[in-house]
């Protein structure tokens, strides 16, 4: 029991280094297409500004370009987001494995739960026993007719 106890140990920190891994590889990808927006939105928005004060300029041409530019800056603000996104997840898996790690070295009931969740993630607890999947199906809500349904 101790051996599969620290054999789930060593997978739990696995798993939560490739976390760690992956969250910090989905935050560099999110900048760099953030950084990637932010400069075709610079480009539109220079090509605006050259327009502004030519004579002569079509207002089609300066409405596509303003266009342009709202679309861009809409893509500017959806990176931004997904970099931040990308930043808290990759904060939480550091918290979470730095906890893990102060948590399994005192043999804390939270590591022990963990360490119980990650077996049954994968069919197989940390005792060693398969974890059993009721038969019994669940049956789908049905929604009456004139009914509406809630929101938030």
């Amino acid at each position: 029991m101790a051996a599969s106890a620290s054999a789930s140990v060593s997978a739990i920190r696995a798993e939560l280094a490739d976390a760690r891994d992956a969250s910090r590889t989905a935050r560099e990808a999110a900048e760099r297409e953030l950084r990637v927006s932010v400069v075709a939105r610079s480009r539109v928005a220079d090509a605006l500004e050259r327009t502004a004060a030519r004579p002569g300029l079509q207002e089609a041409e300066r409405a596509r370009l303003r266009a342009e530019y709202a679309a861009a800056d809409r893509v500017v603000a959806e990176r931004r987001a997904a970099v931040d996104k990308a930043r808290e997840f990759e904060a939480a898996a550091t918290v979470v494995a730095d906890a893990f790690e102060t948590e399994a070295a005192s043999a804390s009931p939270l590591a022990a739960a963990l360490i119980e969740l990650v077996g049954s993630k994968r069919g197989t607890s940390a005792r060693g026993r398969t974890a059993t999947v009721s038969p019994r199906r669940t049956a789908p809500a049905i929604r009456l007719g004139g009914t509406r349904p809630r929101t938030a």
